[in-house]
């Protein structure tokens, strides 16, 4: 009886270790490797860019390049 209570003490101990084990594995794991550069805008939020434009590379539509209530001028 006795050998069969320190068994089963045994095991939960190793079942309690194990478990303890994989969460500090996983949060060591989910930590960033360092800190996240901060986002940047231009000309307060938003992200636009000082001219006013969407930048290079943004398609526009030409309805509303020839829109003039969607026009960005010098506002």
């Amino acid at each position: 009886m006795r050998l069969l209570t320190s068994l089963a003490l045994i095991t939960i101990a190793y079942a309690a270790l194990t478990r303890v084990n994989k969460v500090h594995t996983a949060r060591f794991h989910a930590k960033p490797a360092a800190k996240p550069e901060e986002v940047q805008t231009w000309e307060g939020e938003g992200g636009g860019l000082p001219t006013g434009g969407p930048g290079p590379g943004v398609k526009v539509a030409p309805a509303a390049v020839n829109d003039p209530d969607l026009a960005h001028g010098g506002v």
